[in-house]
């Protein structure tokens, strides 16, 4: 005879939003339970209660407190009883931490049902010291509390209810870690119950100080050997020193893809969820969205379902674009944009033979060209790829700025084989929203990598506000710098059907840092991330090997440099990031990264004045700024 079962799921929100992950999550596992309750902490919304209801048999909304654990309780003492739960074979208790599962719940029930113990889990944490609360004195090995199974034997027993009737209140998340989730699986044992999990990692443990989340940090190891399930969505927004403590961080994508290639899981439902909550910086970050990609490609395009876009203007330059937009596979439309009639009609004379060449309104410059002028074409392609000619004028030296525009080239158009390289990662990871260079660190654009945001968070808060997607985090970086990028068109939507105009942008001369087009250059990951669509950076081999040797050097200077101070940490980099802290001394070193950065870049906007003084004048202020 079949197990009578019943679930009890927790879902948390700080906003209310039940996305559909976890729908997903609910119709696989609702086969497999009698009797589901859905409690929710806090609040859901109207379609998350509608959800809910349409595959649970109860929804209960409560306070939020106690966190899961607290919602468990009062399903099992107060909204079941003894008297409910005597008509069940066994009690699931799961909640909405993690995504999947991979495979059916159904066959995980009939595994683990299989092996006849009294209680049972997903995964195992291994013994480990705590923080001295545990009233064990250590942290025994136990169930990881996402998702457990009770049985018939402990689910009828006066062990199992008193259990749960007598549990305090947990005030905080350390708290219940050492009193609730670190005890029960010993406390049951202790009484002659028997335990197991799906995916025992016993054969990886080792003594106390060493143990560690398995299902986080040895995520590739437990879904690609071990058949684990799931994914917890705390694998993602972990921050990345943490990761490098156990690996060189590749951990998770690597999961990822194994996961993509053999199951049949939409990855989407993934990021949809992350990428509502966290910043495109985060994701970017723990998946290593680093594309090196080779100058040989294969990947077969259809007519018309590509374009570059290329933003034109110093006519001293047209000729050096040439071998990049020759580069172009014949099935992606080449459109070139303009500001003048003479200009129009000399790109037609070079390139009219594979491109189409537009006369566009000269205020907006790249930015408006793309978004006024191209409007009208912009969603009828499937890919497409925005570059433009740069001369950055205003660095310190035409190199510094020159770099600049070859990097964005190269990296976009670098040979045919790469261009088609490029498409064929957006073919084979549908949650790809956004590809652009690198962020730039040479010269004075180093301060870029410190703050991306500059003077244009303010104004990129209120464009993001209009076209209604997420304001972007202040401390997070925005990615994109630059406006060269390829992209799935549908990604961008939220910008490409807008309805800006050229008097939305800044009428020439438009020399100043924080304008509309520099909010609208910082918001194309977030307008990607509002589609649930991940933003990368992507390389040509070249520049690949070009930055690696800058950062590795940059970095081995940079903790050279900081070696000399005793409260510097190099025992790995969590610790070394958390020792920069502690650093004094003068008020120079006190500073922090973004205001030395803008001060640094003001004394380089001081000299470059410089150049137009009297010899005099410009020895007596430069002689104020050196030493300030």
């Amino acid at each position: 005879m079949a197990e009578k079962r019943l679930g009890i799921f927790l879902f948390y929100d700080k906003d209310g939003v039940a996305d559909r992950y976890i729908e997903y999550m609910l119709k696989d596992i609702r086969p497999c339970l009698d009797r589901l309750i859905v409690i929710a902490n806090g609040k859901a919304d109207e379609n998350a209660v509608k959800m809910f209801e349409s595959i649970a048999d109860k929804v209960v909304i409560r306070e939020n407190k106690g966190f899961d654990i607290g919602a468990w309780q009062q399903g099992i003492t107060e909204i079941c009883g003894r008297e409910e739960l005597a008509k069940y074979d066994s009690l699931t208790l799961f909640n909405d931490s993690f995504f999947g599962p991979f495979y059916p719940f159904a066959d995980i029930y009939k595994e683990m049902e299989s092996r006849s113990k009294d209680y049972w889990g997903l995964s195992v944490h291994g013994e480990a010291n705590g923080s001295g609360l545990c009233p064990y004195g250590y942290r025994p090995r136990y169930i990881q509390t996402y998702f457990m199974v009770f049985e018939k034997d402990l689910l009828h027993s006066e062990d199992f209810f008193s259990f749960w009737e007598k549990l305090p209140e947990f005030k905080s998340y350390n708290e219940l870690a050492e009193k609730f989730v670190a005890v029960m699986t010993m406390h049951f044992s202790d009484l002659g119950y028997e335990w197991d999990v799906l995916c025992d990692t016993s054969d990886l443990e080792g003594e106390r100080s060493k143990n560690f989340d398995q299902h986080t940090f040895n995520i590739y190891e437990m879904v690609a050997n071990r058949r684990f399930p799931i994914i917890k969505r705390r694998s993602f927004h972990t921050d990345r020193a943490v990761y490098l403590q156990y690996s060189n961080g590749s951990e998770l994508f690597r999961a990822l893809e194994y996961i993509e290639k053999n199951y049949d899981y939409d990855i989407s439902l993934i990021f949809e969820h992350l990428l509502r909550l966290y910043e495109p910086e985060t994701l970017k970050n723990s998946l290593c969205l680093d594309y090196v990609l080779p100058d040989i490609g294969s990947t077969e395009l259809k007519k018309g379902e590509s374009a570059v876009i290329a933003h034109l203007v110093y006519d001293d330059m047209f000729e050096r674009y040439g071998h990049y937009l020759k580069n172009i596979p014949a099935e992606t439309d080449i459109i070139i944009t303009t500001n003048t009639p003479e200009k129009e009609a000399r790109l037609k004379e070079l390139y009219g033979d594979i491109a189409s060449v537009r006369l566009v309104t000269n205020r907006g410059r790249d930015m408006s060209a793309l978004l006024v002028g191209c409007r009208d074409i912009l969603m009828k392609y499937e890919f497409l790829c925005f570059v433009h000619d740069k001369k950055s004028s205003q660095k310190e030296f035409a190199s510094v700025g020159a770099e600049f525009d070859r990097l964005n080239w190269e990296n976009m158009l670098h040979s045919e084989g790469y261009i088609r390289n490029i498409i064929g990662l957006f073919k084979a990871h549908s949650y790809l929203g956004m590809l652009s260079p690198f962020g730039v660190d040479h010269g004075s654009y180093f301060y870029s990598s410190v703050d991306y945001w500059t003077v244009c968070y303010d104004v990129s808060c209120a464009l993001a506000q209009r076209i209604g997607i997420k304001a972007p985090a202040k401390d997070k970086q925005p990615l994109a710098i630059g406006t060269c990028f390829w992209c799935r068109a549908s990604a961008m939507r939220a910008l490409f059907e807008n309805d800006f105009t050229y008097e939305d942008f800044p009428a020439e001369p438009a020399d100043g840092d924080g304008t509309f087009s520099h909010a609208v250059e910082r918001l194309l990951p977030y307008a990607a991330a509002n589609k649930g669509c991940v933003t990368g950076w992507v390389y040509n081999t070249e520049y690949a090997r070009t930055e690696l040797t800058n950062l590795r050097y940059m970095t081995d200077s940079t903790a050279k440099a900081l070696s000399k101070y005793s409260t510097v940490s190099f025992a790995n980099f969590r610790s070394y990031i958390s020792s920069l802290g502690k650093l004094s001394g003068s008020s120079a070193t006190q500073l922090s990264m973004g205001e030395r950065a803008k001060k640094a870049k003001k004394k380089n906007e001081l000299r470059l004045k410089l150049r137009n003084m009297t010899p005099e004048f410009a020895l007596k202020i430069y002689r104020r700024i050196k030493y300030r």
